[in-house]
């Protein structure tokens, strides 16, 4: 199954994909575009760039596009996230976000062909708190664009047959890895 883990900054992707390595080592990891790109990213206000985060998109489409149906693999990041990045970013221009969102829906909708699952982590007060470095309120932010985008649907990007599914996973980290092993139908 090809799964992507969605999520605000700091509600606990990398901590959620390693703790299901370690009951699934099966699965591949692929690590959060900005981990590969982090250098060619510029960041602006509370988060990157239009640019940064079209290099982010494109990066993370070409890599779901290397594992085909049938894969075993997480990646720490889904391509929906970035579209709530460009939307619950203030530092922008006027008009980019909306501009960002024309551009990206497509390449979005493609790379979801892609995923098997998405499953996304809410922010809570259960969940990891942000880092002191980051803006709790552009997290929450990113976090309510998230799920418009992706339980919501405002996007558009959920229908039909080829459309991943998407699960809200529960707070807390045994729970969740719990749930994506079972979604997964892994046996430990």
């Amino acid at each position: 199954m090809r799964v992507a883990v969605a999520g605000s900054h700091g509600t606990g992707k990398s901590t959620l994909v390693a703790a299901f390595l370690d009951r699934c080592p099966s699965y591949v990891h692929e690590p959060e575009s900005f981990e590969t790109l982090g250098d060619d990213v510029e960041i602006e206000g509370e988060g990157p760039t239009a640019e940064g985060l079209r290099l982010l998109l494109e990066h993370t489409a070409s890599v779901i596009e290397t594992h085909g149906p049938g894969a075993c693999v997480i990646f720490e990041r889904s391509p929906v996230d970035y579209l709530a990045y460009a939307a619950a970013s203030r530092s922008w221009p006027s008009g980019a976000a909306a501009d960002f969102l024309d551009a990206a829906l497509p390449v979005v909708r493609r790379a979801l062909r892609g995923l098997d699952l998405i499953v996304f982590l809410p922010v809570s007060a259960r969940g990891p708190s942000a880092r002191p470095d980051e803006s709790p309120r552009f997290r929450k932010r990113v976090d309510r664009a998230l799920g418009r985008a992706l339980l919501d649907d405002e996007h558009d990007l959920f229908g039909g047959p080829a459309a991943p599914r998407v699960v809200a996973l529960p707070p807390g980290l045994e729970d969740r890895v719990a749930e994506l092993v079972r979604l997964t139908g892994r046996r430990v």
